[in-house]
């Protein structure tokens, strides 16, 4: 399978699929901690290749309940509104691709968006 971990930099994730054999890559911004196939660059750059699956784990600083004190100021200038925006733009851009999921905690998103499928307590 070819697998796309987006705003990845462990290379954790990625690593776990190619020692199962599959083709993978990871994506961020920012270099990977650990070589390995990684685009330094923006997700949507690669978004568009044929993955079978998606792993994205999209900024949570300015979306996460736990920091819901904050969530005034962060709407007064924008932050919580680009990281809304950029969520679901993953969402739009990685709708051709067929199993995808969307790693974050506890969130507006369960509001913005839809109630997570999957809770995982660690």
């Amino acid at each position: 399978m070819r697998v796309l971990i987006g705003c990845e930099t462990s290379g954790k994730v990625r690593d776990a699929f190619l020692a199962r054999g599959h083709e993978a890559m990871s994506c961020d911004l920012l270099p990977t901690d650990v070589p390995g196939p990684h685009y330094q660059g923006d997700v949507f750059d690669v978004i568009d290749y044929p993955w079978d699956i998606a792993i994205f784990h999209p900024e949570c600083t300015h979306l996460s309940v736990s920091g819901a004190r904050h969530f005034e100021a962060k709407k007064a200038d924008g932050r919580q509104q680009a990281a809304v925006s950029f969520f679901m733009r993953l969402v739009r851009r990685s709708e051709h691709i067929s199993g995808r999921c969307f790693e974050n905690p506890v969130s507006i998103m369960s509001s913005m968006w839809r109630k997570p499928t999957q809770i995982i307590q660690p």
